[in-house]
């Protein structure tokens, strides 16, 4: 069976897959809550409120585009999703903008972040983003995404809470 480069033709990856990328965002934040605040606490920017909004729309995003792929019945049971949903498995134009406006988005939106996790942040959503679009295999994509969360989870296990009355995200604590 000859695999179109449009779509994925394999199994759906099983529970355990989905599940262990869950329970590491859970570990993330888990580990957040025991310290009593951010990780690397030297390392630490506060978002703004806008940054703190764009973040959450651009993972809801990007998760969105994730389960329309590989959860189609899922995202079938949100209202109105089905179009949206189709048109991101086709894996056309419209595909690469619903993935990579919220990849840029996100990347903006953390763009005070600790360099280094910042650029391996960068380098986890291109790989994403290149598995998925170009002709590597759906193992190859899967390993990227497990990536990309466990960075995500990181970057975000650092970051400070939202300042008071601030939106600019400008401050540093130390």
């Amino acid at each position: 069976m000859r695999r179109s480069p449009r779509r994925y033709h394999c199994r759906v990856p099983t529970a355990a897959y989905w599940g262990s990328l869950f329970g590491l965002t859970l570990i993330g934040g888990a580990a957040r809550v025991v310290r009593g605040g951010p990780l690397l606490r030297g390392r630490v920017h506060r978002l703004g409120r806008l940054e703190l909004a764009a973040t959450v729309v651009a993972i809801l995003a990007l998760g969105f585009h994730c389960a329309a792929m590989f959860l189609p019945a899922v995202v079938s049971s949100l209202p109105g999703s089905i179009g949206a949903a189709r048109a991101v498995r086709d894996l056309g134009l419209v595909s690469q903008i619903a993935y990579w406006v919220p990849a840029a988005l996100l990347l903006t939106a953390l763009r005070r972040a600790w360099p280094p996790l910042l650029v391996i942040e960068s380098g986890a959503l291109l790989a994403v983003g290149v598995t998925m679009f170009s002709s590597f295999g759906l193992p190859a994509h899967l390993v990227a995404i497990a990536g990309s969360v466990a960075v995500t989870v990181a970057v975000l296990t650092t970051l400070g809470e939202s300042p008071a009355g601030r939106t600019n995200g400008a401050e540093r604590s130390v």
